[in-house]
């Protein structure tokens, strides 16, 4: 499909979103500019920044809804009124490049009330509690993951483009184990024998824009702990090498 003709925005980065950092976090593993598709595109026209439009943005119904917020929020720094930014909580700690707001009006992911968002390069999410999350999950005919480290569940509006309906357990375990496999111990980590939690009590629920297709999602997912040991290796190789200190 040829999106040349499309909108096209890419959310700022505080480190190499969608490479080492974030793939290391597992979700993040088939992240790619964002860009849009006829199938769920309105009209630029249309895209006003709402609580109803970050609504369909939440459910993966609008690109171009998606486009004006990254543009209001990343490159305008003029967030509308009913949104502020928000310090992220205590069950999202240790993750890397999640930008959260806080929102007023009538927010929904699929349903479900919210009241804070969370933009991740080309996720955007809600965090709600399990038994909500667990509602989603069932309503929307996700599927688990093959990706035996962490908690993710899938599934593509579009199997060739996306985007990707999903929801996933926070990864700053994830993150940590990084640490571990590079230093012996991180933030938060105490022990390299102490994998992350198979059942959290919350879960991030939204939806993936990046344009890849569900069979490079899976792929990817496969080869996700691989992923994570290479990314430690190459930590741990830029420290012996003197380009990066263990974190304090």
């Amino acid at each position: 499909m040829d999106h040349r003709n499309h909108r096209t925005t890419t959310l700022p980065t505080r480190s190499a979103l969608g490479r080492i950092p974030v793939r290391a976090m597992i979700v993040a593993v088939v992240a790619s500019a964002l860009a849009a598709s006829p199938s769920v595109a309105q009209a630029e026209d249309e895209a006003v920044a709402t609580p109803a439009s970050l609504t369909q943005v939440l459910s993966c119904q609008s690109r171009d809804a998606l486009g004006t917020f990254a543009e209001l929020l990343f490159l305008q720094n003029r967030p509308p009124a009913w949104m502020r930014p928000s310090k992220l909580p205590t069950a999202l700690d240790g993750m890397i490049g999640l930008y959260g707001f806080a929102v007023e009006g009538k927010v929904s992911v699929f349903g479900e009330p919210v009241d804070h968002v969370y933009f991740l390069s080309d996720w955007v999410v809600a965090l709600l509690p399990r038994a909500s999350a667990e509602r989603v999950i069932a309503a929307q005919k996700m599927t688990r993951a093959p990706i035996a480290m962490t908690e993710q569940y899938y599934r593509f509006v579009d199997p060739e483009t996306g985007p990707m309906i999903g929801g996933f357990a926070p990864t700053g375990d994830a993150m940590a184990k990084v640490f571990v496999d590079a230093f012996g111990g991180g933030p938060g980590a105490k022990t390299a024998k102490e994998p992350p939690s198979p059942e959290t009590k919350m879960l991030l629920v939204g939806c993936n824009y990046a344009v890849a297709s569900q069979e490079d999602f899976l792929a990817a997912a496969r080869g996700a702990e691989d992923t994570m040991r290479k990314a430690g290796a190459d930590i741990r190789r830029m420290v012996e090498e003197g380009e990066a200190r263990p974190p304090r």
